[in-house]
């Protein structure tokens, strides 16, 4: 799948071993992965990691905690 190979690509590891603040990252990316690259833009990747996150939180899909535990690592 060609997810898992992005994935391995960025944190070497499979999709489904991903923590939050990987796969928020990645979350980021579709929209212009090459800008939004964390090897390239690490400050832009992170900004566009912060929105996501953002989402989360408004959908509930994880807590403003989680949120927090991701953006001070």
């Amino acid at each position: 799948m060609v997810y898992e190979k992005q994935v391995c690509g960025y944190f070497n590891k499979e999709p489904k071993d991903l923590n939050l603040d990987e796969a928020s990252m990645l979350a980021g990316l579709p929209n212009a992965p090459s800008v939004y690259s964390p090897t390239k833009n690490p400050d832009l990747a992170k900004k566009r990691q912060s929105s996501v996150l953002n989402a989360m939180v408004k959908y509930g899909y994880i807590t403003e905690d989680q949120k927090k535990e991701v953006e001070n690592n």
